[in-house]
């Protein structure tokens, strides 16, 4: 009889039998999924534990019969000649898939870039403000909006523009008055913190601006008012500080005229 072989390429050593089509074939045993040999006795397998498979019941296994074997898988015995031509053919067909899947991922990837293109395009203007942002909070937005892809909603619009605004404000922000000096000075209140304690009471850290542009900020018991107000105080520059490159005037003991 001509030389069978495996579907691997392996020789077929055996006698093989025929089925319906007359086509040589092998019968393979397939080992039980459902146990397993525990100390020297095959028993029904409940699971694994620490990597190894358990059994608690001692039952005997219903799949096999404590054999070890399941049933047997048929495989087709091949000659030379048909083991070529199925091989060819599964080679041609690994290749068209192989082809598909590159096409499809040449196209997931163009339409990747289309709609990356399409995204900046359509939103270059607030972009181009945001990416003069930096700093923790600004990285993250960054990243959080970026992996979205979608345009920017109204709340994201004012954030990133009143930002821009300030860090403009900011940046001509500038000092007055000595250390020690008395002033008298017109302040429009941009932000408040209030502070409780039990032992000190109620402190505010305000921080205001004045007409020129200049950065004021204050921490005490005095109230300077609501943010959006525009007040007159007297007070005393006790420092000028240096805060994310913004110039500001600290004051003490102010008194609102």
């Amino acid at each position: 009889m001509e030389q069978l072989f495996n579907r691997d390429g392996s020789e077929f050593s055996g006698t093989p039998e025929f089925n319906d089509a007359g086509k040589p074939v092998r019968y393979v045993p397939v080992a039980c999924d459902r146990c397993h040999v525990i100390n020297g006795q095959r028993l029904w397998v409940m699971g694994m534990e620490n990597g190894a498979p358990y059994s608690r019941t001692g039952f005997d296994c219903w799949t096999c019969g404590n054999t070890g074997v399941r049933g047997q898988r048929k495989e087709r015995l091949y000659t030379a000649v048909e083991l070529a031509r199925v091989n060819k053919t599964a080679a041609t067909r690994a290749a068209r898939k192989a082809e598909a899947q590159r096409i499809a991922a040449e196209q997931a990837e163009a339409a990747l870039v289309a709609k990356e293109t399409a995204f900046r395009s359509g939103n270059a203007e607030f972009i181009a403000k945001l990416e003069t942002l930096d700093g923790d909070y600004w990285d993250g937005f960054k990243q959080s909006f970026y992996a979205r892809r979608e345009a920017p909603t109204e709340r994201q619009i004012a954030l990133v523009e009143g930002e821009v605004a300030k860090r403009a404000a900011n940046a001509t922000s500038e000092f007055f008055g000595a250390v020690g000096e008395k002033i008298t000075v017109t302040l429009k209140v941009e932000r408040i913190v209030v502070l409780h304690s039990e032992f000190y009471g109620t402190n505010y850290i305000t921080i205001a601006r004045t007409p020129e542009g200049n950065v004021v900020t204050y921490k005490g018991l005095t109230d300077l008012g609501a943010v959006g107000d525009t007040k007159t105080v007297k007070a005393t520059v006790k420092d000028h500080t240096l805060y994310n490159n913004t110039r500001q005037t600290v004051i003490q003991r102010p008194k609102v005229l």
